[in-house]
This record gives C-alpha cells, sequence and structure tokens, in this order.
C-alpha cells in the first residue's frame, strides 16, 4: 500500500483514530489468546493502529508498514508520548528479513491477502506462539458511504467486495484450522468543515476535477453529523479476527 498513503490521507486516518474502537475491542480478544506471547511482529501496521496499544501493554513491537507518510507519524506519536518497545521498519512485506516473533498480526491489509497462501505459510512459519488477522466480515460492507455514492456520481454501483472468508479457506487447505471471532467497532471521520469533507472524499475516490463537488457538497451536508464543532462521518464496521496457536494449528480449538 505504499503508494495509497499520502501524506495527506495518512494525517486524516491518524486523526480519526482518537474516534476509533478497534484498538480496544481487539486487543481485548487477541490478548487472553496470544498464549503469553512477548514479542509482536505487526504487518502493515500503519501509523500503531494496534502497535501503540500493544506496546502499552508490555509487549515488544516490530511494526512493519511500506508507507513512510505512516511510519512518519507512527515514530512522531513514539516521540511525544515517549512510547517504549516499539521498532518502526519502513519496509514492505518481503522487502528485508524479519526475525521469528512470539505472535504475528496483520490487520486490515487486503494486498497481502489477495492470494493469500504464500504469505499464509510465511507468517505461520515466522510465529512462535500464534497469529492473529483482521479482516472485513460483510462482503456487502460499505465504504465511506460508496454504496450511495457511486451511483451518485459516476452512474454505477460499488461492488461487493473480498471479505475474511477467502483467507479462512485457505488456511483450512493449508491443514490449518483457525477459530474465527467476530467483531463491530466504530470508526468516526472528523473534519474541520465541509469543504475538509468534499477533500477527503475526492482524494479516496480519485476525483480530480470539480464536476462532483456540488453533488458531493449537498450528500455531505445531509449526511455528516454536527458534534463539539466538528462534523464527523461515523462508520460502524465487522470484522472477522481470524487466529489460530502453533501448538493446536492442526486441529480445530475449542
Amino acid at each position: 500500500m505504499q503508494g495509497f498513503w499520502n501524506r495527506l490521507k495518512a494525517e486524516w486516518y491518524h486523526r480519526g483514530l482518537k474516534y476509533n474502537t478497534l484498538p480496544n475491542i481487539a486487543l481485548t480478544c487477541i490478548l487472553p489468546k496470544a498464549k503469553g506471547a512477548k514479542t509482536f511482529l505487526d504487518i502493515g501496521a500503519g501509523c500503531g493502529t494496534l502497535a501503540i496499544p500493544l506496546a502499552k501493554a508490555g509487549k515488544a513491537v516490530t511494526a512493519l508498514d511500506s508507507s513512510k507518510a505512516m511510519i512518519d507519524l507512527l515514530e512522531e506519536d513514539i516521540s511525544k508520548q515517549k512510547i517504549k518497545g516499539i521498532k518502526p521498519v519502513l519496509a514492505s512485506w518481503g522487502a528485508v528479513k524479519v526475525k521469528p516473533h512470539d505472535a504475528i498480526l496483520c490487520a486490515n491489509v487486503p494486498t497481502l491477502l489477495s492470494e493469500p497462501g504464500e504469505f499464509l505459510r510465511e507468517i505461520d512459519g515466522l510465529a512462535k506462539k500464534a497469529v492473529f488477522i483482521i479482516e472485513s466480515a460483510d462482503p456487502d460492507s460499505d465504504k465511506f458511504y460508496y454504496r450511495e455514492l457511486y451511483p451518485l456520481l459516476f452512474n454505477k454501483p460499488f461492488g461487493k467486495r473480498t471479505d475474511y472468508l477467502r483467507t479462512y479457506t485457505a488456511l483450512h487447505s493449508l491443514g490449518i484450522f483457525a477459530n474465527v471471532e467476530i467483531i463491530d467497532y466504530d470508526f468516526d471521520q472528523p473534519f474541520s468543515n465541509i469543504d475538509e469533507a468534499v477533500e477527503f472524499w475526492k482524494e479516496y475516490m480519485g476525483i480530480v476535477t470539480e464536476e462532483h463537488d456540488g453533488k458531493l457538497r449537498a450528500f455531505l451536508g445531509k449526511k455528516l453529523v454536527k458534534k463539539r464543532g466538528m462534523l464527523f462521518a461515523r462508520f460502524h464496521k465487522k470484522s472477522a479476527i481470524i487466529w489460530w496457536t502453533k501448538d493446536g494449528k492442526k486441529k480445530r480449538q475449542g
């Protein structure tokens, strides 16, 4: 995802983390299942969505990400908050050699799971104790109101999205009978004003002209929620945490 996360998008995402319940919900699930893991390799760590709370929970985390913008933000937070235990690594998966860790974590990195077989074998081999993968749990899920915006702006539907079942099926073919826990979480994206919101959607949808500005502004004016002098896009998401431990991966675990 190196080319996707420019500084602008990364800063928007970083700002939204304050209103993101994923870290707390995911770690509530992951930490008790990590079988005493002390070291974590967070693949596609971004700006530290899970790496920072893992470090604050006393774990040593290698945070691997290919986006300089994301790693820069992570390093800034490490410095500001005086966080210990995180080693940021600016690199794509496979571009640098990584040593085994007690636990491997990969959250919401669809590019690595588009053809999951080899990647799953590699991370299973690197994990000493456990592996955790977080993916969308609904192929009909929306993204940034795209199901309404695509017909409005482009006169076409927003297609189905892949979800965790492809990964789970690939694991099954490898003889890894993983566990699945479905979680729900909120991610409210804040904006200073409607102009910034329009810029956000244009950036994410790849719109470079002003031809859709009027429709976008009218749509977002009705959709966004005003709160504490800010505008919020409110999103509710459903994801699957797929996990397995190395001591029992060849049999289903209760």
